[in-house]
């Protein structure tokens, strides 16, 4: 396959049929749609994703484009093929109006040259993009809908665009707001400079203060989050969202005016309100304090609540507030506390930091209430619950070593799948070949120097032979039972008749020689891996073939009957039985009047290598019987032989229906 050296696109595909086959799946993989057409407008090859996308079939090469593609994407195509018989690539957007609605493919069109550099054809290469088309059109939609105000302004500070929510908060049309400097809405022209500082310092704004000038002449207050879209360390735009937080400024103000009404009203309530300046010290105290300490309100101004704590406890404390305080974050404790009895009992606070318009802090505000009676419930829960939460622990850690052996099992058992499949690829690649050497040289030593070699030396080249043809077997053998592991396969309903017909077919050489009668009661369509019930049916028929009686004709029966789980007799047993339930089964048997085998040897015959007969009296690597058991299982079903020397063999294999 040759290439274009200035930009490494493929100038044929035209002999993609004599790659190696690889090629070929190479290009079906590929999640793009591919096709080489020819000058006349007839398709030459496409790859499996086009053939998806167009819902095409195999029989399609060698028909017009026009009828490949349908008549919306050919006048598409149309458009571009001048652009490309003389020579250039085109680049464009295909649409298709389906029952799902539209459809997108982003194209490109690259000309095929032969030898002399003459336009034979061309590569049509595209992607969907239908997806993404609609993902921007989605993003599109949000930010010109969304209700929150949004601008972006270029590093200059000009505005280039904002959204309807945006111009409708400050009351300006495009024209009166797009195109113009940021400052110009702007209260405070310092904030823009800073912004605009930070912005180009790759900061990040996170809730920005400003006041914005609507175009009636009031003031919006707001709240910025920015960020700039850089191309590496180009600005290109800032991306700002604008919340207007109006309501909540004034809301604020509300507040600072009704806090005398606020103290008034804390007084009313059942517990004790507590509030504090910006310094810590407690500035308010309600009524409910004197009830629950027996001392005046004054007492506890300052740092003086911190007397009625009990002494052990006054220094965590102590220690506790201070840190809330410096840090400006909420507080909160549990101590004890002298009540008006003099007695101590456990109490409860927590406080909350206030700020005002500007952000600084103006205090905390409280609460202060005896939760004795609440303990000693929670006391009481506490011990019931840390009894069941033993009994938990101990289980959950019977439960973790259980969970760590099964994921050791499981590492095991990929390591062992692992194994097996790395040597797999070794008897494909590195043991096939040697073996497919020596028997291709012996057969030419023996053409050659046949005539010259002893009897003797004959009889060896001839154990070379049979002995390497013996290896090779063995080795396809093995392949086809590692490949019988892989339950990854395609399950589609398939007619085990017509599977069954084929695999006689392949073997009608042999049951001609045998003179083999073959009956066949009829097999039922399930959803099947069809190549592993190939092997299945090839693999038991070849072994009714092979084991046959010399001085009786083969004659094999296959049959089927419809059964409830507990219609099964307990043949399987163990772990395996599948008896005892109204599942519904098919039970499939192939008998045969050949030479048996003993019983005992019933589950022998499945295990790998095991071979009942010796090679010296038939062929064969002891192999065949594994891969039956493993496909049958594969398709979650069970299968069991049941012989007697002289009087045939029948294997019973039950699928779920």
């Amino acid at each position: 396959m040759s290439s274009d050296a200035d930009d490494g696109f493929p100038l044929s595909l035209t002999n993609v049929f004599q790659e190696p086959k690889g090629v070929s799946s190479l290009i079906d993989s590929i999640p793009a749609l591919v096709a080489s057409i020819d000058c006349n407008m007839i398709l030459r090859f496409c790859n499996k994703p086009f053939k998806n996308w167009f819902s095409l079939h195999d029989d399609i090469y060698g028909k017009s484009i026009q009828i490949v593609v349908g008549r919306q994407v050919f006048e598409q195509l149309q458009r571009h093929m001048g652009k490309v018989l003389v020579g250039e690539r085109a680049n464009f957007q295909i649409s298709v109006k389906t029952e799902k609605g539209f459809q997108y493919l982003d194209a490109t069109l690259s000309p095929e040259f032969d030898d002399r550099k003459t336009v034979i054809g061309f590569i049509f290469h595209s992607s969907d993009v239908t997806q993404k088309n609609k993902t921007e059109r989605a993003l599109k939609d949000y930010f010109e809908n969304a209700s929150i105000g949004l601008h972006w302004v270029n590093a200059e500070g000009t505005i280039i665009w904002a959204n309807p929510a945006e111009l409708l908060m400050l009351g300006y049309s495009e024209e009166e707001y797009i195109g113009h400097h940021i400052s110009e809405f702007h209260t405070n022209k310092n904030v823009i400079q800073d912004i605009l500082y930070r912005l180009s310092s790759k900061q990040t704004l996170r809730n920005y203060e400003a006041e914005l000038l609507c175009k009636n002449g009031s003031t919006r207050f707001v709240n910025i989050n920015s960020t700039v879209l850089w191309e590496e360390d180009k600005f290109i735009h800032t991306r700002c969202f604008t919340i207007d937080v109006t309501e909540q400024k004034l809301a604020e103000k509300a507040v600072r005016e009704s806090e005398e009404r606020f103290k008034t009203m804390a007084s009313l309530v059942p517990l004790v309100i507590w509030t504090t300046d910006e310094k810590g010290n407690c500035n308010f105290l309600s009524v409910k304090w004197k009830e629950i300490t027996g001392q005046n309100i004054e007492a506890g101004y300052e740092i003086g609540w911190q007397n009625f704590i009990h002494q052990d406890d006054r220094e965590n404390i102590r220690n506790s507030w201070m840190r809330s305080l410096s840090m400006r974050k909420p507080f909160e404790a549990k101590f004890r506390c002298m009540n008006s009895a003099g007695e101590f009992t456990i109490n409860y606070a927590n406080a909350s930091p206030r700020y005002n318009a500007s952000g600084e802090l103006e205090g905390y505000i409280g609460i202060f209430q005896d939760i004795s009676s609440e303990e000693q419930i929670k006391s009481s829960l506490e011990k019931i619950v840390l009894g069941r939460t033993e009994d938990l622990k101990r289980r959950n850690a019977d439960l973790k070593f259980a969970e760590k052996t099964l994921r050791e099992k499981n590492l095991e058992l990929e390591r062992i799948n692992n194994e097996l499949l790395s040597f797999a690829h070794i008897a494909s690649h590195d043991l096939q070949e040697p073996l497919r050497k020596i028997q291709t040289f012996s057969h030419r030593l023996l053409d050659l120097e046949g005539k010259k070699i002893s009897d003797q030396g004959l009889e060896f080249l001839n154990r070379i032979q049979t002995s390497s043809e013996r290896m090779r077997s063995l080795i396809r053998d093995l392949l086809a039972y590692s490949k019988s592991n892989n339950v990854e396969g395609i399950f589609e309903l398939a007619d085990l008749n017509l599977i069954l017909n084929e695999v006689l077919n392949e073997l009608e050489v042999k049951i001609d020689e045998k003179n083999a009668r073959i009956e066949n009661s009829g097999l039922p369509a399930l959803k099947v891996i069809r190549f592993q019930f190939h092997q299945l049916f090839l693999n038991l028929l070849t072994n009714a073939l092979k084991f046959s009686r010399i001085d009786i004709e083969p004659h094999i029966v296959v049959r089927s009957e419809l059964l409830r789980g507990n219609q099964i007799p307990d043949l399987l047993g163990g772990n395996n039985k599948i008896g005892g339930n109204n599942k519904k089964y098919y039970h499939i048997t192939i008998s045969d009047n050949g030479i048996g085998f003993e019983p005992k040897f019933s589950e022998k015959i499945f295990e790998i290598f095991h071979r009942l007969h010796g090679k010296r009296h038939l062929d064969g690597t002891g192999i065949g019987l594994a891969i039956c058991k493993k496909i049958v299982e594969n398709h979650s079903g069970k299968i069991i032989a049941d012989s007697r020397i002289d009087h045939g063999t029948t294997f019973h294999i039950y699928l779920p229906a």
